[in-house]
């Protein structure tokens, strides 16, 4: 089979089974064994390379950009496979942020297409077909070995103990913010999500983590005491994360607990993101130090700290001048959302137009009850078809405690609607699209 284009390769990815589609699922249905398997019949190309991996609920791709960003500097050719996407599967397969050439991204789904014909498995691992995500974590793989990648940055699907990245054996395991998230998958409670994401800590791999609620740390603590796993806690290492917002650039500042500093400016907003690149920048101290002799004395801050303030992320927390300035953010539950209102109020204060979009299974009450005192006209519609969603009981939900929330199905119609609110003067401030990352696609698309 020969593809046209990156978009055609994908889509036919998207032809297997698609648990990220799927709007019913246990963690039964996840296992490790077929994706080893796949991975032995293509080769083992993933341990071409060294490797970091994050799992977490929050800012993966943030930390994972920075990362990245850092490797970049300091001449390093690294990977990156994030998901989900905004408005390209290409998003998720880059090199530190950029889209490889097109012909990468065919070169390998057509390597993928000519080697499946021999593939099997045996019955331990269910169906013999693999899904959409091992496929994509595969093509990764493919990619940044066919390129000469030297680092890799692998973020975890859905939780990290079963998820079809938690086969690679990294340099470092890293774990973001954990919230309550994907209960019907992960378990009912902090400390089980917290257990599932702790999966990705191996055997002596150093592991660094973000500032983490008591019961997600005490699960942290022990999975790496007893795989005798170094802990490095951001928390532990910094007395103080400094941001201040200056129009579009984050500056922060680092103070350590022995009193060192360290300033730099980063093009992702908000006080979240501080926190992110102070655990980027953790992660990067601890595994390139000048005495390692990896680079000369002095050139690793000013490199990498250069590096950190060029890269930005599709959906996250994204600013796009348009004539009109649209804010795009994928935040999906209520601690994210907080986050993404306490930079949004900080930049533009109380105003704007909200469209907002989830998907079943999220609290909409939750996170209603934070968005709806911020704006001043609200818009409900529909987060695409890729997952399942029901925009009259969100509407249902904000309206019972706003009664002017209006009901749009149509995301066109919604971004029409939006523009016209501020051109009447019914509004003012940005456009803020959010809810889930579907959500931000469909407007995304209609903007940029």
């Amino acid at each position: 089979m020969k593809f046209l284009n990156p978009e055609d390769a994908f889509n036919y990815l998207g032809t297997f089974m698609n648990f990220e589609k799927a709007s019913k699922q246990t963690i039964r249905d996840y296992r490790l064994s077929r994706m080893k398997t796949l991975l032995s019949h293509f080769g083992e190309p993933q341990r071409d390379i060294k490797l970091i991996h994050i799992a977490g609920s929050k800012g993966k791709g943030s930390t994972g950009i920075l990362i990245a960003s850092g490797l970049e500097s300091l001449g390093f050719k690294t990977g990156l496979y994030t998901s989900p996407h905004v408005s390209s599967y290409r998003e998720r397969i880059t090199e530190a942020g950029t889209f490889f050439n097109d012909k990468e991204y065919i070169k390998a789904a057509e390597e993928i297409v000519s080697k499946l014909d021999t593939f099997a498995v045996d019955e331990e691992t269910g169906t013999s077909e693999p899904t959409t995500f091992e496929l994509l974590t595969l093509m990764a793989f493919i990619i940044f070995r066919n390129t000469g990648c030297t680092w890799g940055i692998i973020e975890t699907g859905i939780g990290g103990r079963l998820d079809a990245t938690n086969v690679i054996t990294p340099e470092a395991s890293i774990i973001t913010p954990i919230e309550t998230e994907h209960t019907d998958i992960l378990g009912k409670t902090l400390d089980k999500i917290a257990f599932e994401k702790a999966g990705i800590i191996k055997k002596g791999i150093p592991v660094f983590t973000a500032p983490q609620k008591e019961v997600a740390l005490r699960v942290i603590k022990r999975k790496a005491d007893s795989e005798s796993a170094p802990l490095f806690r951001v928390e532990e290492i910094f007395s103080d994360i400094i941001s201040i917002q200056d129009g579009k650039e984050n500056k922060i500042q680092l103070i350590k607990r022995d009193g060192a500093k360290t300033g730099f400016t980063i093009s992702l907003p908000g006080e979240i993101q501080a926190s992110n690149a102070a655990l980027a920048w953790l992660v990067l101290e601890k595994l390139f130090t000048p005495a390692s002799g990896t680079f000369k004395t002095g050139s690793f801050a000013g490199d990498v700290l250069r590096q950190f303030g060029k890269k930005t992320l599709p959906g996250r927390f994204e600013i796009v001048e348009k004539g009109q300035t649209f804010i795009f953010d994928g935040a999906h539950t209520p601690e994210s959302t907080r986050h993404m209102m306490g930079t949004y109020e900080n930049i533009f204060g109380r105003k704007g137009i909200l469209i907002f979009g989830a998907v079943a299974g999220k609290d909409f009450r939750g996170m209603a009850e934070i968005l709806i005192p911020c704006f001043d006209r609200i818009i409900i519609s529909t987060p695409g078809t890729f997952k399942e969603s029901d925009p009259e009981t969100v509407w249902a939900v904000f309206r019972g405690l706003r009664q002017d929330t209006i009901l749009i199905k149509d995301p066109e119609e919604a971004y029409r609607r939006a523009l016209i609110l501020v051109k009447n003067g019914q509004a003012k401030g940005p456009i803020l699209t959010t809810g889930s990352f579907y959500m931000v696609s469909e407007i995304r698309s209609l903007v940029v």
